[in-house]
């Protein structure tokens, strides 16, 4: 009797979501054709489009925003799967903005990992979503010829901060990599005389702070934490000795004591730094301030904080400028206000702050979602309202303005809130968001389901002393510098 032959069962179909294929797959198709704009090593700027062909016939696509000139990648868009018309209309809005020209997936290779190079040398990494977009190229390896191009201008890194002023934040860093050995150009002149509606959907808020009356004398409990905050002994970096005999009193004393510090000094330099008569700070109690109150962790350093966080860019850049500001801020804030979301909303509904102490505020309440899990639906509807605040506070720059709605997007892609496609999606649609903090609405709704690693980090609390030690080797490598000059 003839044995029955067994069925094999048939095994499930695999679905990849586009960021794993592009990790498992991409690199086993054969190479498609690649596209730069014409004129990239001219503008500084480059294009660079390089696609793979799937046995179907469809195209894997990777775009990079490439700045040849300083920040190497700074945005990535990626297609796992493009069928014919849409690889086409891609094709068709991708050339008519400039002359592109068809080249080589070597030439293609080496104007992407060069300028990354290049941006890595003054400490600046590639935008988060490279990694994955970069499986559409082969490895950075030797079986790849290299193509020597020049980077930079005239030798040197070439910084162009544009009209909304977000490239600024790069400035701290390439000045603590480079010293000096760096250009940057601002493309809007700050003492021009212009309407602000000439530039565009990008333009900034006004800053328009009230500012309340400051006490005009120092009074504190323990006046050796005064003496050692406002030592010029201390710029930059205080001893550990000092921080663990600050922290070893009463916390509650500590953070009066740092309040009226803070309320102090901010009273004492706000009109000179914003009538440019001071340019450089005396001391660095401010940053002294911050980093205990994040360490002390307690209710009562929220109000301070917020103070400073009310300030003017003029005001950063003189107390907290060339140090590790964006993480000091959010880290602060995020030790004293945890529990109090309340007034970190509130805060983001101020009229006429600074768009970056304004982001600040949101990473803070990112942090909390992200190390709080039980929480995240709460700082999710957060979210949601401010969102449909800036809906429809966009046109008017009121609370508001593009540059500071792209940074809440990048935040939210952080923390992975696919819950808020919608209402992100309907703010995108005023036209009146930057796209270069988080990519357009499509990259956007691409990405923000996918886990990032080197985020998590971030969003992470910090420690007082690892913040020192980093501020105390900024301060060696700055000092050395000095000396070779």
């Amino acid at each position: 009797m003839a044995k029955k032959k067994s069925k094999k069962k048939a095994q499930p179909q695999v679905f990849l979501s586009p960021a794993r294929f592009m990790r498992e797959k991409a690199r086993q198709l054969p190479l498609g054709k690649c596209y730069v704009n014409s004129d990239w090593q001219e503008a500084g700027m480059a294009d660079v489009v390089v696609t793979r062909v799937r046995p179907s016939g469809n195209i894997v696509l990777g775009l990079f925003l490439v700045d040849t000139f300083c920040l190497g990648v700074k945005a990535v868009l990626y297609r796992d799967n493009m069928v014919d018309y849409e690889f086409d209309e891609f094709l068709q809005q991708y050339k008519s903005g400039f002359d592109n020209e068809e080249i080589t997936y070597e030439e293609a290779h080496n104007i992407i990992y060069g300028a990354l190079s290049f941006a890595e040398e003054a400490g600046i990494e590639p935008c988060k979503d490279f990694y994955t977009a970069s499986y559409v190229l082969e490895e950075d390896t030797d079986d790849v010829p290299l193509i020597e191009y020049e980077f930079g201008r005239d030798g040197k890194h070439f910084l162009i901060v544009g009209p909304d002023g977000i490239e600024r934040l790069y400035i701290p860093i390439l000045k603590e990599r480079l010293g000096d050995n760096f250009d940057f150009l601002f493309e809007l002149d700050p003492d021009d005389d212009f309407d602000d509606d000439e530039y565009g959907n990008n333009s900034s808020e006004e800053y328009t702070y009230q500012y309340p009356e400051y006490p005009q004398a120092l009074e504190v409990k323990h006046q050796f934490i005064a003496g050692e905050l406002f030592s010029e002994n201390n710029l930059m970096v205080l001893p550990r000795e000092v921080i663990e005999r600050i922290l070893a009193l009463p916390h509650d004393e500590v953070a009066e004591d740092l309040r009226r510090i803070v309320m102090y000094e901010i009273g004492q330099t706000y009109r000179d730094i914003n009538d440019g008569v001071l340019v450089e700070a005396e001391n660095d109690s401010i940053l002294h301030s911050l980093l205990l109150f994040m360490a002390l962790g307690v209710p009562a350093g929220i109000e301070p904080i917020l103070e400073i966080m009310r300030q003017s860019e003029a005001f950063m850049d003189v107390q907290l400028g060339d140090v590790l500001t964006p993480m000091i801020v959010h880290q602060a804030l995020y030790a004293c206000g945890k529990d109090n979301a309340d007034a970190i909303e509130a805060y983001l509904y101020e009229p006429g702050l600074w768009w970056f102490f304004r982001y600040e505020a949101v990473v803070a309440l990112a942090m909390i979602a992200y190390n709080e899990p039980s929480r995240r639906g709460e700082i999710l509807e957060v979210f949601r309202r401010l969102l449909n605040m800036m809906t429809e506070n966009l046109p008017a720059r009121r609370c508001c303005d593009g540059t500071f709605a792209g940074l809440v997007v990048s935040a939210l892609m952080d923390i992975n809130a696919v819950e808020l496609l919608s209402e992100i999606k309907t703010m995108f649609d005023t036209g009146y968001v930057d796209c270069g903090a988080a990519g357009n609405y499509a990259v956007v709704e691409l990405e923000i389901g996918t886990p990032n690693g080197h985020v998590a980090e971030e969003l992470k609390p910090a420690s007082i002393f690892k913040m020192y030690e980093e501020l105390d080797r900024m301060r060696r490598d700055w000092l050395e510098q000095q000396s070779q000059h």
